[in-house]
């Protein structure tokens, strides 16, 4: 329960993002539809999620970290998240696939996140 505290806006955000990842498609009638939408919103959800991770970790730890560490935890989370994400869209949702790009894509985001927390983060 303590950890849903620490953690609590990924957890929701997390929760968020699988919902909509595995809904079926064709109840997304209102999305936005342009060649690529689909990559760029992976990529600003995996952006979001690693920012409040890291967020969210700096907060538990009272800003006392290591910050190579914190970043090889988070991006393998949640490239593993990401990897799931997936597996799900394949398995269960009748109408969407699982694809590299997607993979790709999700794996920019965590890495954008990622590289404006190096950059930012200040001891």
């Amino acid at each position: 329960m303590r950890y849903l505290r620490q953690y609590g806006w990924s957890v929701l955000w997390g929760l968020l993002m699988f919902g909509l990842m595995v809904v079926p498609s064709n109840n997304l009638e209102g999305a936005p539809s342009f060649p690529g939408f689909d990559k760029l919103a992976h990529c600003g959800t995996f952006f979001v999620l690693t920012t409040l991770l890291y967020r969210e970790n700096l907060s538990k730890h009272q800003q006392h970290i290591h910050p190579l560490n914190t970043v090889w935890k988070i991006v393998a989370s949640t490239l593993i998240f990401a990897g799931i994400t997936e597996l799900a869209q394949m398995y269960l949702s009748p109408s969407r696939t699982a694809d590299v790009w997607d993979f790709f894509a999700d794996a920019v985001g965590i890495g954008m996140g990622s590289f404006a927390f190096l950059l930012l983060y200040r001891k």
